[in-house]
This record gives structure tokens, sequence and C-alpha cells, in this order.
């Protein structure tokens, strides 16, 4: 088997040999530059002064002397998929409470951030379904909601939630039972 591959390798090779190009009409050679005027080449690529003014264009053609590593940022810096500290995760949390709470003590609680998706009974507890910022959760009467509310109470079209920072009620209107 091995005699074969080589021997038909070997008549390829003959044949690409015999019907490839002639050398004058195959390849081309490289172009010849074609100027009106002959200028002499230059010899080497010169950097213009370093006080020379911008380009018409409004294109900085200056040289400038290179910035500070600090600047740029540090390419082979220690990076990590992992999810940040939790001490900086609630650091976060408290003052973005202390701000909501600062924002809602002087004009009242925010409006409610839920929207009503629906509700399911099962074996007489009734879980309602909540939409909060693109997020779904399930609400029991009696249990917090997030972390700012507490879902005190349910009527047949009414929820009413507890904001808890300022101990307020409020009250979302969800419609008829299916």
């Amino acid at each position: 088997m091995r005699k074969i591959v080589i021997g038909a390798a070997a008549v390829a090779t003959l044949l690409a040999a015999w019907f490839a190009p002639d050398q004058d009409g195959g390849v081309v050679g490289p172009a010849a530059a074609t100027t009106r005027e002959a200028a002499p080449a230059p010899a080497a690529v010169v950097a213009p002064p370093a006080s020379a003014a911008p380009a018409a264009d409004g294109i900085d053609l200056q040289i400038h002397p290179r910035v500070a590593d600090d600047e740029m940022g540090n390419v082979f810096a220690k990076q990590s998929w992992a999810p940040e500290t939790p001490k900086k995760v609630m650091m976060d949390q408290a003052q973005a409470q202390q701000t909501a709470q600062q924002a809602s003590a002087s004009s009242g609680p925010p409006a409610l951030p839920f929207q009503f998706m629906g509700r399911f009974t099962d074996e007489g507890r009734t879980a309602y379904f909540l939409q909060i910022d693109g997020q779904n959760v399930v609400a029991r009467p009696g249990e917090k909601v997030n972390d700012s509310y507490l879902l005190d109470s349910v009527s047949d079209n009414t929820m009413n939630f507890i904001y808890l920072p300022l101990n307020q009620k409020q009250t979302l209107v969800v419609g008829d039972t299916n």
C-alpha cells in the first residue's frame, strides 16, 4: 500500500511539472515606479522636528514622549473572574440604602417597583408572582420581597406592602382573580 501511495505522489509531481506554465509568461516581475519628475529616493525617513506645527488637516504629526505606564494601564495585571468580595458588596449595598433612605426621608416612600405577574394557589397557600427590575420573585403574605419591602397582606384585588426604611404602607392594585 505504501509503494502505491509513493508512486501516485511521484506521478502527480511529474504531471504538475510537465503542465506548469513557462517562466517567461507565467510570472510577473516587480512593479516599477513611474513618476513624472525624477526625484531622488530618500536614504532614510527623517522625523519632523519637535517644534513642527500640526498639518493643515488637523492631524498632529509631532513626536511626543511616552506617557507614564500608570496612564496606559497594566496589560499584565492580575485579573480574575471571581465575584467581588462580600465585604465590598455589602459596603456598596449599605451606601445604596443610605442614599435611598436620605432621598425617601424628604419625599416619602418611592413608587412601588413591582409589577404583578400572577398568583398560584396550592393546598390553600397562595403565592404571588412579581417582577422587580426584570427579575421574577415569588412572594407570600408576611414575607420580605426585597431589602426594602414586606408583603403585609392581600385582599381580593389589592396587595399591601410596607416600605421598611420609613415603615409606611403602600398598596398595589392587582385586578380580579382568574
